[in-house]
């Protein structure tokens, strides 16, 4: 039985997942972490499970195989530098991390003999997705590259950690180092630049198209997330994977889903 804990456990995704793992024959919720400042503080909010603060990190992980972080970035630079010492494996899907943060969390997974696994999008989909932007940028280095991504009208950071993943994985691949995110203005003649647009509209779960444009042609990927259970599922899967690992290793979903 794998035993888990879930930081952000009442936001959209968090619940969805704290559900799905209490649904699941092989693991077991054993903590749901909240906001200091959420109302349902010390209630129940999952069958059997009440709702505790991240003040409490450290006792309510006794005993934890997997630390499930889907808070804010605020939150996360805070929760994140305590986990490695709580010796935990950690599945972190929160985006817009410091990269301070992330330096230190890597070194004490390292130091600590743990294992995590960090993507800004767990989706099976995604992943492929950018798998694809990479095999793609590989073969059309001159191509001009824009990404554009929608999501609903409460997201709060743009560009998404998907649209973010997507452009570094086709830096990488094609050595473009300038990222515009929009454009207003006389900006004059396209540079060798990856163009970055977030869109915020509506109740879209997440849209993420990338365009690869040549002088004759070109070629538009496009993921469309129809719900969030998807992300929620590839959740569960890093969750599986990374349970009985002891490598001291910061792993990506692509190692996850074998890609």
């Amino acid at each position: 039985m794998i035993r888990v804990a879930v930081a952000g456990a009442s936001g959209k995704l968090g619940s969805m997942v704290c559900s799905l793992i209490q649904s699941h024959s092989g693991m077991e919720l054993e903590a749901a972490i909240v906001s200091p400042q959420n109302p349902r503080l010390g209630e129940e909010i999952f069958r059997g499970v009440l709702a505790t603060s991240p003040a409490d990190l450290e006792s309510t992980l006794h005993g934890v195989d997997v630390y499930v972080d889907l808070t804010s970035p605020s939150a996360a630079d805070k929760n994140l530098l305590r986990i490695p010492s709580a010796e935990v494996n950690s599945v972190v899907g929160t985006t817009s991390i410091s990269p301070e943060t992330m330096k230190t969390f890597t070194r004490g997974i390292k130091e600590h003999g743990l294992s995590a696994v960090v993507s800004p999008n767990f989706s099976v989909g995604v992943n492929v997705f950018w798998k694809t932007c990479e095999n793609l940028a590989h073969v059309l280095k001159d191509y001009d590259v824009e990404i554009i991504e929608v999501h609903h009208n409460m997201k709060k950071d743009a560009p998404s950690g998907t649209a973010a993943r997507a452009a570094e994985i086709i830096a990488r691949a094609t050595g473009i180092e300038d990222m515009v995110h929009g454009r207003q203005g006389n900006v004059g003649a396209r540079k060798k630049e990856i163009g970055i647009h977030a869109v915020r509209a509506g109740d879209v779960v997440g849209e993420h198209t990338v365009i690869f444009a040549g002088k004759k042609e070109r070629i538009e990927l496009t993921h469309r997330a129809h719900s969030r259970e998807a992300f929620a599922e590839g959740c569960l899967t890093a969750i599986e994977w990374v349970a009985g690992r002891k490598d001291g290793e910061v792993h990506g979903m692509n190692e996850v889903l074998g890609l």
